[in-house]
């Protein structure tokens, strides 16, 4: 009977640096799990309104590949909105995106919600993770990262199939991309 005892704490003993390993993940993740986010979308609104204050308007959009945050934070599969990329109309004509796509080199591929209008002046950012649609987020759904760290490219194609921007990276931009 003590033997049985014996092992059981051993058992237990063991468990324990299981359960603080397992503790130092959560507390890792959700420490990274809150980026820039925030900050950065206000920078790329700040240089869009810059941006269009410096153009004429000729009642057209221009709607361009913006910023990629292709390495999210942390552990990325556990942080999966955290990898992102940011379209922006810089036109001065709102913009239906009904049928464009984004996609990746190995064919990774999104496809905006019919319906969906990109305003004049504003942005989208397209989380790889899942989550609820809004005018100014949409979520691909997807359970693992997109985006290569090491280096991709991101197409942006509109209902047509017409190419109307592209944006390429190595991996030494250390994370993220401004593309415009």
């Amino acid at each position: 009977m003590k033997m049985r005892k014996g092992v059981a704490s051993i058992g237990y003993l063991l468990l324990i640096p299981v359960a603080l390993v397992v503790v130092f993940v959560v507390i890792h993740q959700l420490a990274v799990m809150t980026s820039d986010y925030t900050a950065v979308m206000e920078a790329i609104s700040n240089e869009i309104a810059q941006e269009l204050t410096n153009q004429s308007c000729n009642g057209s959009s221009k709607v361009v590949i913006y910023y990629v945050h292709y390495n999210a934070n942390g552990i990325e599969r556990l942080n999966l909105n955290d990898e992102y990329v940011v379209i922006a109309n810089l036109g001065c004509k709102d913009e239906d995106l009904s049928g464009w796509k984004l996609v990746d080199e190995k064919k990774h591929t999104y496809s905006f919600p019919d319906g969906f209008i990109l305003k004049a002046g504003k942005t989208v950012t397209i989380h790889t993770g899942s989550g609820t649609d809004t005018d100014t987020d949409l979520y691909w759904g997807k359970k693992k990262a997109v985006w290569n760290n090491d280096g991709d490219t991101a197409y942006l194609y509109d209902a047509s199939g017409n190419l109307v921007d592209s944006c390429s990276w190595t991996g030494e931009e250390g994370g993220a991309v401004s593309c415009h």
